[in-house]
C-alpha cells in the first residue's frame, strides 16, 4: 500500500495566469517524491498516453480546431513586430483561449469567441510573418475559409446545440457529423443499427456510435469512419498504444495489465464489444493503486449525446480521504432501497459499487485545463448494472480551487445574511466534498432502465437529466439523519449548507458565466437550473424559500426535501422508461430561458469582484531523471511550467495529426459512390485488356513495387486519363487504389481547383517509397496547382520537430520544375532560408550514397540557379560547396561538382 501524504506548497491552487473570464491555476501530486520508482514510471508511461491524444480532441470540437491552432500559434511564435500593442494583446488572448477549449468555441457556453482584434489587423501581421517565410500554407481560399471561421458570427456560431426546434446536428460544428447528415438521417442511422441487434446482443449492447464520426458519401450513403489504428486518429492511437504498451511492464495487478492490454486491443480495432471488455475488465479491477482513464468517453459535447469526446486521466489513490467513499459505497443497497422512487426502477442488489478518494497526476484531452471534480464511469448502464461502476473524488482538484476561492468575496457579494454566510463557513468544505461523493458513487450507479428501453432513448437530453438525476439523490440524502449516524456529517444542521450553496448557485451565481442575450447550453448548468427553479416554484408556493432580487431566503429547508424526493422520482422514471417527450418537457420549461434582468444584475453585481468564473489547470512535467550510464534513476515532478509555455510544448511534443485528420482518412479510405466504381471497374477492364506483363516485371526488379502494375506506358496512361471525367470523388478513388496506372491516373485527373494543403501533403506522403509517384505527382497534379510552391516551401521551412520528412522530396521536386517555368521567390528571406535548408540537406552524411531527398534537392539548386543569377553567385560563394570540395565524401564532392558543372560551365556555354 502507498501511503500518500496530503501536504501541499503554496504552488497549489496558485494562479499561473489569468485571461478573458478564465484563471489558471496549479495543482500538486502530493506525496508523488516518495513514490517507489516502479509506481512513477507507470504514472510517467500512463501520462504519456494521455497527453498524445491532445490533437483529437481538438479536431472533435471542430474541422478547423488544429488548422487555427497551428495558424496561430505560427503567429506567436514567429511574429517580430510590436507584441505590447492592444491588438497583438488581444490575438494573444484569443490563442490563450482557444488552448483553453481546444477549439474556438467556449468551453462552457459553447457559443464562438468574438475577435477583440480586426481582420485588417490579423492579414497584416500574417503578411509580416509570411514575408519572412512562415506561415506559407495560408493563402487564398484556404485562408479566407479561416477568416471567415474567426470572423464570421453566422459561421460555426455554437460548438454543440442541444435544444429547440432546429435541426441539433447542422446546427452544431462539433466534429462529429460530416456536411450535409440531419438530426432525423443519424438519429435514423443508430435506431437501425439498435434493432439489427439480436435479443442476446441488446442484453450487453456496444455503445454504438461512441468511437465514430457519421459520414456521407456522394450518394447520400451514411457510414461510420471508426477512431481506431489505421483509420480515423489512427496515428494518435498508435502513439498513445506504444505509450500504453510501455506502462503495461509496471501494472501493480495482473488484472490491471488485462485491462491495459484490453484498451490496446479496443484502439486497435475500434471495435465496441471490446470495448465493453475492457470497461468491464477496468471497473472489476479496484485494487490498483494508480489507476486511469483514457479513452472516448462523455458524450455531453454531441449534440445527440452519443459520440464520445476523448480524454484521460492518470490518479493516485488516498487511502485516508477514501475512507470516507469506501463507507458510502458499502451502505449502496441501504440507499437503493430507500430511495424515493418507483419500486420498478430500482437495482435489487447494486453491483460492484466502487469509489475512492484520488489526487489526479496528469489531466488531458476533454479534462484539460478544466477538468471535473468527480467522476463516474463506465456510462453503460448494462455494464453498472451487472459489473458496478467505479467513482473517484479528485482531491488535489477539489483543494486547488478551494484554495483560489477563498476570500474571493462572492459570498459577500450575493449571501448578504451574516448568519448564512457562517453556515456557509462551517459546513461548506465538508458538504461540497459529500455532494461530489454522493453524486459520483451512489447517484450515477443508482437506478435502471426498464427491459427494451435503448440507454439513447433520452437523445440530447440524455445528458442534463443524467446530471440532475446524479445530483437530485446526492441532495435528497444530504438531509437525511443516516450520513450524521454513519459519521459522514458533523450534525443536522450541515446539510442546509449544502441545500443553500447549491439553490443560489443554480438561480443566482451560475449566471456569472454566461454572456449577456445567451441562454444556458452545457448540461451541468442546465440540471443545476433544472433543479434549482423546480424547487423554487414548488418552494415558494409553500413558502419555504424566496429569491427576492439575488437573495435567497430559505425560511424551512426540511420542506425542500419531499420538493427534492418528488422530482428525482420523476427524473428516474423518465430514464427507466425512455420517455423523451417528458425529459423534453423538463428541461425546456426549467434549464434554458434565462431572466434578462436577472442576469444584467447577476453581471454587474459580479463585475465589481474582478474574479474569473471559469479555472483550470497546468499540468505538472513529468521528467525522467538518468544516470551516467543512461539509466533511469527517478522521474521528476516539475511545478513551473507556465500556460503559454506547457501549451506550446505540448503542441511540439504531442502533434500526432495531420491539420485535417478527415481530409487524410477520406483520401485513405474513401467511400465511392456507385457511378464510381462503376468507371473504376471499366477502367481496370481497358488495362487488362492491353497489359503488359514483362514491363510491369522490368519495373518491379528496378524497385518500383505495387498491389498491381499492369505495365503500360505513360502515352497510353496520360490518353486513358484525358478521356475520364475530372471529378474529385472518382480521383480520390483511384489515388486510394494500390495500382499503378490507377494512382497515375488519379494524379492527372485530380481537379486543380480541388486540391488543399491538407489533401496536398497527404498525397505527397503516401507517395515517399515510390520514386516514380513522387516525380509524377509534381508532374501531373502539382504543375496545375498555384499554390503547390508555396506549400513546396511551407513543408521545407517548418521546424525540422514539427515537419514531414516523408513529404520533402516531392517538395524540392516541385520547386524545381516550378523554378524551371519562371517561379521566383518573393522576398530575400525566403531565398535566404531555402538555400540554408537546401546546404544543409546535402551536408548529411549518414548514408555513402546520395538519398531521394537529397537527388531532388540537388535537382532544385541546378534549377534555381539557372534563372537565379544573385542566388547562383550566393551558391558557388558558399562555404559549404568549398567544404564539400576539400573534404574526402565522395558523394558530396560529387555534388560539389555537379552544382560547378552545372552553374559555371553549362551556363557560360547557354
Amino acid at each position: 500500500m502507498i501511503n500518500m501524504t496530503t501536504t501541499y506548497t503554496e504552488a497549489h491552487g496558485a494562479s499561473v495566469v489569468r485571461f478573458a473570464d478564465i484563471e489558471i491555476l496549479r495543482y500538486e501530486i502530493p506525496g508523488f517524491a516518495s513514490l517507489p520508482l516502479e509506481r512513477k514510471l507507470f504514472i510517467y508511461h500512463l501520462s504519456e498516453a494521455a497527453l498524445a491524444g491532445r490533437d483529437i480532441t481538438f479536431d472533435q470540437n471542430g474541422r478547423h480546431g488544429l488548422r487555427l491552432r497551428a495558424f496561430f500559434e505560427g503567429i506567436y511564435l514567429t511574429y517580430s513586430g510590436d507584441r505590447a500593442s492592444e491588438a497583438f494583446q488581444a490575438l494573444e488572448t484569443y490563442l490563450f483561449r482557444l488552448w483553453f477549449s481546444s477549439g474556438i468555441h467556449h468551453h462552457y457556453g459553447s457559443e464562438k469567441f468574438e475577435p477583440a482584434f480586426s481582420r485588417a489587423y490579423l492579414l497584416e501581421i500574417l503578411a509580416e510573418v509570411q514575408r519572412e517565410g512562415q506561415l506559407l500554407r495560408y493563402r487564398g481560399q484556404e485562408l479566407e475559409e479561416l477568416l471567415q471561421l474567426i470572423f464570421d458570427p453566422q459561421v460555426a456560431p455554437r460548438r454543440t446545440v442541444q435544444s429547440g426546434d432546429e435541426d441539433l446536428v447542422q446546427a452544431s460544428s462539433a466534429n462529429f457529423y460530416a456536411p450535409g447528415v440531419t438530426q432525423a438521417e443519424a438519429e435514423g442511422f443508430y435506431a437501425r443499427a439498435y434493432e439489427d441487434l439480436s435479443e442476446a446482443e441488446r442484453q450487453a449492447p456496444p455503445s454504438l456510435g461512441l468511437n465514430s464520426r457519421l459520414g456521407k458519401s456522394v450518394d447520400g450513403e451514411l457510414y461510420e469512419e471508426v477512431y481506431k489504428q489505421g483509420g480515423l486518429y489512427g496515428e494518435a492511437l498508435t502513439r498513445i498504444i506504444a505509450s500504453l504498451k510501455s506502462a503495461v511492464a509496471y501494472a501493480e495487478t495482473d488484472e490491471q495489465r488485462r485491462t491495459i492490454l484490453s484498451l490496446i486491443d479496443y484502439y486497435k480495432t475500434g471495435d465496441l464489444d471490446k470495448y465493453n471488455d475492457y470497461c468491464i475488465s477496468w471497473v472489476e479491477d479496484t485494487k490498483p493503486e494508480v489507476d486511469f482513464i483514457n479513452g472516448f468517453t462523455e458524450v455531453y459535447t454531441d449534440p445527440l449525446g452519443t459520440k464520445g469526446m476523448w480524454e484521460s486521466l492518470v490518479h493516485v489513490r488516498d487511502h485516508e480521504a477514501s475512507q470516507r467513499t469506501e463507507k458510502i459505497c458499502s451502505e449502496a443497497k441501504w440507499f437503493e432501497d430507500h430511495a424515493p422512487v418507483d419500486p420498478r426502477f430500482k437495482k435489487k442488489e447494486p453491483r460492484g459499487v466502487s469509489a475512492t478518494v484520488v489526487s489526479v497526476a496528469m489531466l488531458a484531452g476533454d479534462s484539460y485545463p478544466a477538468t471535473p471534480i468527480g467522476i463516474n464511469l463506465p456510462n453503460a448502464d448494462w455494464i453498472r448494472a451487472t459489473h458496478g461502476s467505479k467513482s473517484v473524488t479528485i482531491d488535489n482538484i477539489h483543494r486547488a480551487y478551494h484554495i483560489a476561492s477563498q476570500h474571493s468575496g462572492m459570498d459577500e457579494a450575493f449571501v448578504p445574511d451574516p448568519s448564512v454566510r457562517a453556515l456557509l463557513e462551517k459546513y461548506g468544505e465538508v458538504t461540497e466534498h459529500l455532494h461530489t461523493d454522493l453524486h459520483e458513487c451512489l447517484g450515477h450507479g443508482s437506478g435502471k432502465l426498464l427491459p427494451g428501453v435503448s440507454a439513447d432513448a433520452l437523445g440530447a437530453y440524455h445528458s442534463t437529466l443524467e446530471e440532475a438525476r446524479a445530483d437530485l439523490f446526492a441532495l435528497y440524502y444530504m438531509a437525511d439523519e443516516h450520513l450524521v449516524e454513519l459519521g459522514l456529517l458533523p450534525d443536522r444542521e450541515a446539510y442546509k449548507a449544502c441545500y443553500y450553496r447549491y439553490l443560489l448557485n443554480g438561480l443566482v451565481t451560475q449566471l456569472v458565466r454566461i454572456r449577456p442575450g445567451h441562454v444556458l447550453e452545457e448540461a451541468h448548468m442546465r440540471n443545476r437550473a433544472l433543479i434549482a427553479r423546480y424547487v423554487l416554484e414548488k418552494g415558494s408556493a409553500l413558502g419555504a424559500l424566496e429569491l427576492k432580487g439575488l437573495e435567497l431566503i430559505i425560511h424551512d429547508y426540511e420542506a425542500l426535501r419531499p420538493i427534492l424526493a418528488e422530482l428525482l422520482a420523476e427524473v428516474q422514471r423518465i430514464k427507466s422508461e425512455g420517455d423523451q417527450g417528458a425529459g423534453r418537457a423538463l428541461v425546456e420549461r426549467y434549464a434554458i430561458e434565462i431572466d434578462p434582468k436577472l442576469h444584467e444584475e447577476v453581471l454587474a453585481r459580479y463585475e465589481q469582484l474582478h474574479i474569473a468564473p471559469y479555472k483550470g489547470f497546468v499540468n505538472p512535467r513529468l521528467e525522467l531523471v538518468y544516470d551516467e550510464a543512461g539509466g533511469i534513476t527517478d522521474v521528476r515532478a516539475d511545478y513551473t511550467e507556465g500556460y503559454a509555455e506547457q501549451m506550446l510544448r505540448y503542441s511540439r511534443e504531442y502533434a500526432t495529426l495531420p491539420l485535417d485528420p478527415v481530409t487524410a482518412e477520406e483520401l485513405r479510405h474513401p467511400m465511392p459512390s456507385e457511378q464510381a466504381l462503376l468507371e473504376a471497374k471499366e477502367l481496370r477492364t481497358q488495362l487488362r485488356r492491353v497489359m503488359d506483363g514483362q514491363v510491369a516485371s522490368s519495373m518491379r526488379d528496378k524497385g518500383l513495387h505495387y498491389g498491381i502494375n499492369f505495365g503500360l506506358t505513360l502515352d497510353y496512361i496520360l490518353r486513358l486519363a484525358e478521356k475520364q471525367p475530372k471529378r474529385t470523388e472518382l480521383a480520390t478513388y483511384l489515388l486510394s487504389r494500390d495500382v499503378r496506372e490507377l494512382k497515375l491516373i488519379g494524379q492527372l485527373i485530380y481537379p486543380a481547383e480541388a486540391v488543399t494543403y491538407e489533401v496536398a501533403t497527404e498525397l505527397a506522403r503516401s507517395s515517399f517509397a515510390n520514386p516514380e509517384l513522387r516525380d509524377y505527382l509534381a508532374k501531373h497534379l502539382f504543375d496545375r496547382t498555384p499554390s503547390a510552391p508555396y506549400w513546396a516551401l511551407d513543408w521545407i521551412f517548418t521546424d525540422a520537430d514539427q515537419r514531414w520528412e516523408d513529404v520533402l522530396p516531392v517538395a524540392f521536386t516541385v520547386l524545381a520544375r516550378w523554378f524551371s517555368r519562371g517561379f521566383m521567390l518573393e522576398t530575400k528571406a525566403w531565398a535566404t532560408k531555402l538555400l540554408r535548408e537546401s546546404l544543409a540537406f546535402l551536408s548529411s552524411d549518414e548514408v555513402p550514397y546520395p538519398t531521394p531527398l537529397q537527388r531532388s534537392v540537388l535537382l532544385m539548386l541546378k534549377r534555381w540557379g539557372r534563372t537565379d543569377a544573385e542566388m547562383r553567385t550566393h551558391l558557388l560563394a558558399s562555404t559549404e560547396l568549398s567544404a564539400w570540395e576539400e573534404g574526402d565524401n565522395p558523394v558530396q564532392q560529387e555534388f560539389a561538382a555537379d552544382l560547378r558543372f552545372e552553374l559555371e560551365e553549362y551556363l557560360t556555354t547557354q
